[in-house]
Parts: structure tokens; sequence; C-alpha cells
């Protein structure tokens, strides 16, 4: 069932909502883009999200950070071939900050085959990073019918690695101090941990995208409340199993940082042995957040396997 869409009012947000869309309409310019989005109400959600171009859909799942806006150079590439739908997941960008823990299938899969119901669509091309990974391959393996082709993009969920800082966070006690907004440990993070080159140009303006959604009222506590859904201080509690990577239909790109501190490559290697139709492509130069690092790169390993280059 398609729910009414609607076009956010500016003047309509808060304070910190106003600052965070202020700052995802810097990062969007950054790549020539203007702002085009809306709202709509999925699996339980008020979810908002870009969408640009026209053609075949495209939708792109962020991780455990920022949001939608993160993709602004691959909604640029992409979107002269295709229309390309980049969805703030629930807690993060402008989404709805839930009052409570969210189970692991209704902010994976059930959020997401309700997104794509909520937009009209039957199925679509599906490509996540980190967490967001973690969400379209269980997608994909779920519900094969509702997934064209699939994009992992040092995915969690295929193994239990995780860095110590991030595994301390689902301590009660630490974790109401860890999750936190602080503007200097989110920098440290950044450049220790998500990335190699963290002075790159446009960083800055997502580094400010960043940190602001971290403010917005809620926030915190949300990302608190629903870490420990996700991680333990053995690492990631929720894994793919064999199964389920090997029952995927999909054709399948599987893209690592050869310099990912977060998950190490043998999580790709795993994924790439596994699912019948796969590829993995490793980026020397490269951490966690590959589409940073070498966005040109990634572009053109996207179009190539979406089709479109």
């Amino acid at each position: 069932m398609t729910t009414v869409q609607t076009t956010p009012q500016r003047e309509s947000f808060s304070r910190a909502q106003r600052n965070i869309f202020d700052s995802m309409v810097e990062l969007l310019g950054r790549a020539g883009l203007e702002y085009n989005g809306g709202f709509v109400e999925a699996g339980g959600h008020r979810i908002h999200y870009l969408d640009y171009g026209s053609g075949a859909p495209v939708v792109l799942v962020h991780g455990s950070g920022a949001g939608s806006a993160i993709w602004f150079r691959q909604i640029a590439a992409l979107s002269k071939k295709f229309r390309v739908i980049a969805p703030d997941n629930p807690i993060f960008g402008l989404s709805s900050q839930p009052d409570r823990p969210v189970p692991v299938p209704e902010i994976t899969t059930g959020y997401l085959t309700s997104l794509l119901d909520a937009l009209g669509l039957k199925s679509a091309s599906l490509v996540g990073l980190s967490i967001g990974g973690f969400a379209v391959a269980r997608t994909a393996a779920d519900h094969p019918e509702r997934v064209e082709k699939l994009t992992l993009i040092d995915s969690a969920g295929l193994g239990r690695n995780l860095p110590w800082g991030f595994r301390l966070t689902a301590m009660p006690l630490l974790g109401r101090f860890l999750s936190k907004p602080h503007r200097r440990i989110h920098q440290r993070f950044f450049a220790t941990t998500a990335v190699v080159r963290p002075h790159a140009p446009d960083n800055d303006a997502y580094l400010e995208y960043a940190f602001r959604v971290t403010v917005n009222e809620g926030h915190a506590e949300a990302v608190r409340r629903n870490i420990p859904m996700f991680a333990n201080l053995r690492g990631q509690r929720n894994l793919l199993s064999d199964a389920e990577l090997s029952s995927i239909q999909a054709k399948t790109l599987v893209i690592w940082g050869e310099n990912d501190r977060f998950f190490p490559v043998s999580h790709g290697e795993r994924a790439a042995s596994l699912i019948p139709q796969s590829e993995l492509v490793t980026l020397p130069g490269c951490g966690h957040v590959a589409m940073l690092d070498q966005p040109d790169r990634v572009n053109d390993l996207l179009l190539e396997h979406l089709g479109g280059g």
C-alpha cells in the first residue's frame, strides 16, 4: 500500500532539524545537487528520503552515522542513468527517533520492504554501507523478489569483529556516556577509523552534517537504546549465516576498503565466497567509508555493476 508522500517545509522543523537540513543541503551542493526529497510513513517510522533521476530504481542505504546525504557523490553520478533513492534510516538524519528499542528484523528487512511499498516499488537494486549492508543483504536473502542487484560496501553482519569502542557503547553505563555527542571525539573517530584521507575535499561539509545529526533531539538516547540490539562485548550480535548468504539470488558486488579498521577484508571475502553470483573488489588506500575515500572509483564500480556504465 502506497502512503501519502510529503515535501518537507524547513520552517516546520525544530532548530536542530533545520541545522541538519541546512548542512545536508550544503553537502548535496558540493556535488552540484539541489535538494529533492520528502517524507513517507514506512514500517511504523516517519522516513525522510532523497529522490533524484529517473529509470530503474536504486536504493542507497547508509550505515550507523549521519544520513542519506552521505551518498552525495553517488547520487550525482547514478541519477544520470537511474532513479536514485537514499533514505535516512530510522534514528538518523531527519527520520523519526523510535521511543523504544527496535527489533533487528523490523529495522532491517521490515523497514526496507515497507519503504519500497510506500514508494510504490515492487523491486529495486539495493546498495548498503556497513549496517546498511547488513540490511540490504538480509532483505535480498528474505525477499529475493524485491531485489534486482545487490551491492555491499564494507558491510556489517559478516563476522563478529568490531572496534572495542563500539562494543563498550553497548554497556549500560558506558553507553550513556559514549553515546553523547562530542565534536572532538566525533572528528577523531572519523580520522582514525572511518577514512584514510580525513582532509579530503568535502569531508568538512560531511563532518558538520554528521555531527549535527548526533545533536538532534532524542538521537543520542535512541542510539544508546538500540546499539545493544546489534552489538555486545563479543562484537556483532547479528550475523548472516552461510545458508542466508548462499541463498541470495541477486547478482552481487562486494566493495571493501583494504584499510578498513572497522570490519576486516576477510568479512568481504566470506560474503563473496558464499553468494553465488558475486564479485569482491578491494580498494587500496581506502577505509571503512569507501565512498568518501574514493568516490569516483566507487561510482565507476556501481555504474558497471548496475548496467549504467
